[in-house]
């Protein structure tokens, strides 16, 4: 996608700055999904794109993806002393993928409520840390 809007821009007699401008957008749009305006959603997660995050301005990050699941690149233990470094809050609250329960929302909503905004949620795909904000929020249990 970036190489067709480079394409237009060039085309339109546009170049340097706009079309870095372009890169990082769509950029920074691959690697989180904002969810509201104090948080939003990353996936599969490694140290560079982590620390390319956090670049963003984030105070906070809930992690939801336990240490021991198939295919995790990286531990809590590794985001922790990056975050630690940016002077970035983390919490550990690992969920089973299939298995968001009401102890779980419940225990997010009191970390999304006491934690400084914005908030980077992380899991595997951005779907349990999605469903865990959705269900605290139709549940009333957020402070927006």
């Amino acid at each position: 996608m970036t190489k067709y809007i480079c394409a237009l821009l060039l085309s339109l007699g546009w170049c340097g700055s706009a079309i870095s401008s372009v890169n990082a957008a769509v950029t920074d749009q691959a690697i989180s999904k904002p969810l509201n305006e104090e948080v939003s959603v990353a996936g599969q997660m490694d140290l560079v794109k982590f620390q390319q995050l956090l670049k963003q301005g984030f105070k906070s990050v809930i992690v939801n993806r336990p240490d021991g699941e198939l295919g995790n690149p990286v531990t809590v233990n590794q985001l922790r002393t990056v975050a630690e470094k940016s002077h970035v809050s983390l919490i550990y609250q690992p969920v089973e993928s299939v298995k968001v329960s009401q102890p779980d929302i419940v225990e997010f909503a009191r970390y999304y409520n006491s934690l400084p905004k914005p908030i980077l949620l992380v899991c595997r795909s951005g779907g349990r840390s999605t469903a865990l904000f959705n269900h605290a929020k139709q549940q009333g249990l957020l402070r927006e």
